[in-house]
């Protein structure tokens, strides 16, 4: 039986949410909608990203959130769950806009709630 891994905390999460973001701009980098709109490959590995997004911040804790309020944790979950769980309902040039337009600027603010958290609490500590 292998060691049960606990589960993430959140430095860890913050790290996860900026990987995420990291990929779905080098994804869409250099890529029109056109593109994402044809490329099944292309809109599955940005979906995924933000599924990936949406879970890693949904369980960040009330007190991380309460200070980081220029991000907006519940569109992040909300986004998540309607790419997880309403997958028919996709409007792909939304995502699109999402990923090109909104994400850029939201992806300096995540990287520096990574750098405070794991300054706060350093690679070690449990949050």
């Amino acid at each position: 039986m292998s060691p049960k891994k606990s589960r993430p905390r959140d430095p860890d999460r913050a790290r996860h949410m900026v990987e995420a973001a990291k990929l779905i701009v080098d994804f869409t980098t250099n890529r029109t909608l056109q593109d994402f709109l044809q490329d099944k490959l292309l809109n599955s590995a940005v979906e995924r990203q933000f599924e990936i997004l949406g879970e890693a911040g949904s369980p960040i804790s009330a007190d991380t959130q309460a200070l980081w309020p220029s991000i907006d944790w519940i569109s992040i979950k909300n986004f998540r769950n309607l790419l997880a769980h309403e997958y028919f309902r996709t409007d792909y040039p939304q995502v699109w806009h999402i990923a090109t337009n909104l994400l850029p600027s939201l992806l300096p603010t995540l990287e520096a709630l990574f750098t405070s958290l794991n300054q706060q609490f350093g690679p070690d500590a449990r949050v």
